[in-house]
């Protein structure tokens, strides 16, 4: 069975073999996504469900994916040295599952983004969440926006809400 790194290996190689821009773009944001697929497309696929569940998986791609899952192409080069390590999110997840003790020992996340950058929540709300799951601590890791300085002021802010949903 194909894993999503096998996926991704192959949605990166092929996109080359494109001549459509568009669609050599479609195979490329894939590969990039495929490791955070938070199931296995050939599980998903033997399930009977549709591969464009998956993010940045449309029609064109979910048809590809389908065919290598089927047929799975020979491997004549090895992976990627930069890609080869890497777990995807559904290798950790089932890796995670053999021994759910390791949740509760969580005291915190050092990587969270905020809508300041590519995250969804305000920092209120992340602090805010952190607080509801135990945390101790959060790190806000924010992407820079043309290396813009937050106002003092602003920072101030945002500590005293970590303080304050920390203190709840």
């Amino acid at each position: 069975m194909l894993s999503n790194a096998d996926l991704a290996e192959l949605l990166a190689t092929h996109a080359g073999d494109e001549t459509s821009s568009t669609r050599e773009r479609a195979l490329k944001r894939a590969a990039r996504s495929a490791f955070l697929w938070p199931e296995e497309a050939a599980q998903l696929l033997s399930a009977g469900r549709s591969l464009t569940e998956l993010h940045s998986v449309g029609p064109f791609v979910a048809h590809q994916l389908t065919s290598w899952i089927e047929d799975p192409p020979p491997r004549d080069e090895p992976r990627d040295p930069l890609r080869e390590d890497f777990l995807t999110l559904a290798e950790a997840k089932v890796i995670l599952a053999r021994d759910p003790s390791w949740s509760p020992r969580l005291r915190g996340d050092l990587h969270l983004h905020t809508v300041w950058s590519d995250g969804s929540g305000t920092v209120q709300e992340m602090a805010q969440a952190g607080a509801e799951a135990g945390y101790e601590y959060i790190a806000i890791t924010d992407h820079s926006k043309g290396l813009k300085i937050v106002p003092l002021p602003e920072l101030q802010s945002w500590v005293s809400a970590l303080r304050a949903a920390a203190s709840r």
